[in-house]
Parts: structure tokens; sequence; C-alpha cells
């Protein structure tokens, strides 16, 4: 099965299903189009309440993690039963903003860690509601229909969004430290798996996602050799050396020793100032840098997260962006939406 599709009949209620995702844009904009949200720094999973009432939850890559997170399971009683909902999981630090590493020390803890690490689950889209389909009707109907079908409270909310005034609310994600912002166009149906251009992100905080190619140093690792995908071929652009702890360690050199390669799955070889233990380029991780640099390679990058719901075909190139500055007055709709009360 292709990466990015899933093949499914929307007729009848569906075990499983991968998200729509958002194409990128280069800039923040405004639009009486669009309507924008906030991108939470979180885990992209679908919320599944079958007809019998029964929950589960997935994440993009189908892994299933209704019992890692046993609040949100329990919060899902306010969703009606035949209900598919589109969201994020997300983890928060002290000052209230997404925190992924968290997230990500949560999902690999699991439900014991709970309570020093809660989660709260984001609606933001519905799919199905009471067994009906709703992937067809333009998001701002189903948008209201989320809204009036899902009692906010516990662990699941669903966050407002903003109509047209993208930049202001571009603006207020990037005074506050957020991902950035999404723009869906009001009319967009929901295409299940793949890239649409209905959909458009725009990062205020430069993160994303690469494949591992190799390491570097002695025994766990010095830094992460990494690369992304661009017209087929395979492309390095450097390695990451920091922003790992002990537990991060633990975890990848393992996988690091299970895809261990005799050569490099680059065409060519490149040329390296020491030695490199090759990998098979098949782990994703999430990387924080500053700029690209001009030869291609990531300025600062400090390492975010694993990300294994991503298959490494998604690791691409996301063309630098232009940042607006500017002041985002308290009170205002964009500066409310991102200071979400979790």
């Amino acid at each position: 099965m292709d990466s990015n599709q899933l093949q499914i009949e929307l007729e009848s209620f569906p075990n499983e299903l991968r998200p729509m995702q958002a194409a990128s844009a280069e800039a923040p904009f405004s639009s009486p189009e669009y309507l924008f949200e906030v991108k939470w720094d979180g885990l992209r999973c679908m919320l599944f309440r079958d007809p019998e009432g029964r929950v589960h939850l997935q994440d993009r890559g189908l892994n299933d993690l209704t019992a890692d997170v046993p609040e949100v399971t329990a919060a899902a009683a306010r969703v009606p039963p035949g209900s598919v909902i589109d969201g994020e999981l997300v983890a928060t630090d002290q000052d209230g903003r997404p925190d992924y590493t968290r997230l990500r020390a949560r999902l690999t803890g699991g439900a014991k860690r709970k309570d020093e690490i809660p989660v709260a689950y984001l609606a933001f889209d519905a799919l199905y509601l009471e067994a009906k389909p709703l992937v067809r009707q333009p998001i701002s109907r189903r948008r209201a229909r989320l809204r009036k079908a899902v009692e906010a409270g516990g662990h699941i909310f669903v966050p407002d969004h903003i109509e047209e005034d993208g930049a202001e609310l571009f603006e207020a994600c990037l005074e506050r430290g957020l991902e950035g912002v999404v723009a869906k166009h009001m009319q967009s149906p929901y295409v299940p798996g793949q890239r649409s251009p209905f959909w458009l992100k725009v990062k205020a905080v430069k993160s994303d996602d690469f494949v591992v190619i190799g390491w570097t140093g002695t025994k766990p690792f010095d830094a992460l050799l990494v690369g992304y995908h661009e017209d087929g071929r395979l492309l390095p652009c450097g390695t990451v050396g920091g922003g790992y702890d002990d537990a991060a360690m633990e975890v990848i050199k393992p996988r690091l020793d299970g895809l261990s390669s005799s050569s490099s799955s680059l065409d060519p070889p490149p040329i390296m100032t020491g030695p490199v233990h090759w990998v098979r380029p098949e782990l994703v991780v999430s990387v924080r840098y500053s700029e690209w640099s001009p030869d291609g390679t990531l300025r600062f990058p400090i390492f975010n997260g694993l990300r294994p719901e991503v298959h490494p075909a998604e690791a691409v190139r996301h063309r630098p962006r232009v940042v607006i500055l500017g002041h985002v007055k308290p009170g205002s709709l964009a500066y409310d939406l991102t200071r979400f009360p979790f």
C-alpha cells in the first residue's frame, strides 16, 4: 500500500483511517476563503467511537494508542457513538505550551505516566457523526457539526479557529513560540490519506521530519546524519548532535543497530571528514533548526523526538518561509487562540 494513500470505502463505518495532510505555504497570509487554526506541536491522532460506543485511537501510521492514553479514552464518552474525529494529542510544558518531547516520553511510558504527564486531545475535524459520513461536506460545515456534537471538557477539547485573519494568528503564534498555523479552505472536503492543497501549513518555528541515514562518533553515538527525499533522490542535510537525553539515546541506539548497513544509501556517497556508521533510511526523527544553509545543510539542528508514525518517504524538504513581525493585542481572538486552556 502506498505510504500516503489509504483506499477505503467510506459508505460503511471504518475501523482505520489515515488523516488528510496539509501542503506547505511559503508565507503567512489572510483570505476570506480560508479558516485558520493553530498548528499544535503534538501527535496527529484519529479517535473512533463506533456505533456500539467502543473507543480506539490511532496515529497516522495506524498504530493503536488506546491503551496508552486512558484519560482520553474515558473523555471520548463526550463524543457521540458512530463518530470518527481527527485531532491532535498534546502534552504541555509548565507554561502551557505544547511540548512534543514530553508527549513522546508519555507515549513511550504509556498509561503508567498519565499522572506525571497528562495529555489532552484537541478535536478539529469530524469525518463521521452518529454513523453518518461527513467527508464530502465542506470543512466549515464539519466544524460547526463537530462543535455542536462534542461536549468539550476533561481531556478532550474543540479549539476554535479564526476566519480571514491568518496573518494575525501567525503573528500570535510567533510571539507565543507555537509551531505555526494551518489554513483550510472553507469549501474543503476531507480526503483521507492525501496531502491536499486545500490545506496549507505555515510554520513559525522551523521543525521538520528527516530520515536517519547514519551516525558518527562512539557508542551510543555522537550525532545522527540525516537526509530528506526530493525529486526521487535521498539527499543529506547534515548531522544532528544536540538535544538527546539519556532516555532518547536508549531508545535510538537499538534502532540504529537493527538498521546497520555496510554501505551508504546515498548516491553518490558523500565525502565525509570522519567515519560514518551507515544505516538503512527507515528511522524518522523530528528536528528543530534555525534555517537552511546555502549548501543545503541545517543550521543549529536540535533533535526534537522520534517520529515512528511518519513513513520515511514523507521526509521531504519544506522550503523556507517568510516571517512577518508585529504585535498581537491581548484580548484579540488571535491572542486567545494561542492560549488554549488545557
